[in-house]
């Protein structure tokens, strides 16, 4: 099913020329005075939940301050290291306790992992793998808690308004650069063509998905470059023909 928003710009199917005007609206809505683009949840995103708050991340680790970001921002699921899916705010606060008195066996080192204990000597072992943010508030300040991630693998980032290229540096200059194999980002207003500049460091990646983006002027020289930079990384970005996720649906 396509996410609520998706659903209230459409009754589920644009044709091609209706995804034209909407990216056409949406660069006129860009133009209006800045304070009408503020919405309560956009002015909440920003100002609260999304401010970075380091002394969290000191007592709680960098994977447990994340994910109570996440959820604070309504992401939609986090997976952890010790199979546990928190899909709520609810569930995130019951989680935390049994997380930070964690028992789990030390994973394989990756390079800079030594440099990482010492840093975190206190930060429970369980930690981040895959991450579903989509349709959530994150904006580009909360992804500072992305930056000493243990182990993150998998980040969906579809129908999220407020972040942009400045979010992707944050991945691009932290742990995520060397772990991250698989992104996504779909329909989103803010990302532009010097996202690639970024997305081209995270040399991990397997896999990387973009659509929708109506602020990459020239989506093939963005693809090109990115599948220069990433050779081994399956890396997609269709022309826009309907809104959804870009990707066909895997027939049963």
């Amino acid at each position: 099913m396509l996410p609520a928003r998706l659903a209230r710009h459409s009754c589920c199917l644009f044709s091609q020329a209706s995804c034209s005007n909407f990216v056409q609206q949406k660069r006129d809505i860009s133009a209006l005075p800045a304070l009408k683009l503020y919405s309560l949840r956009r002015h909440l995103a920003e100002r609260l939940s999304n401010k970075h708050n380091e002394k969290r991340v000191r007592e709680v680790g960098p994977d447990l301050a994340c994910l109570e970001w996440l959820m604070n921002c309504g992401a939609t699921k986090v997976l952890m290291s010790d199979s546990q899916v928190i899909t709520s705010i609810r569930q995130m606060k019951e989680y935390l306790p049994h997380a930070r008195n964690s028992k789990e066996e030390p994973t394989e080192l990756l390079s800079g992992d030594l440099a990482y204990e010492k840093q975190w000597p206190d930060a429970p072992r369980v930690h981040i793998v895959e991450v579903d943010a989509s349709d959530s508030a994150i904006a580009n300040e909360g992804f500072t808690y992305f930056r000493d991630v243990r182990r993150l693998k998998t980040l969906k980032l579809n129908f999220c308004d407020f972040f942009g290229d400045e979010a992707l540096r944050f991945l691009a200059m932290g742990r995520p650069a060397q772990t991250l194999e698989e992104i996504e980002i779909v329909l989103n207003p803010c990302v532009t063509d010097g996202a690639v500049y970024w997305l081209q460091r995270l040399k991990a990646l397997k896999r990387a998905h973009f659509y929708f983006l109506p602020y990459v002027a020239n989506r093939q020289a963005f693809l090109r470059q990115l599948r220069i930079a990433l050779p081994r990384s399956n890396v997609s970005f269709p022309e826009v023909e309907e809104v959804g996720f870009g990707y066909e649906e895997k027939k049963k």
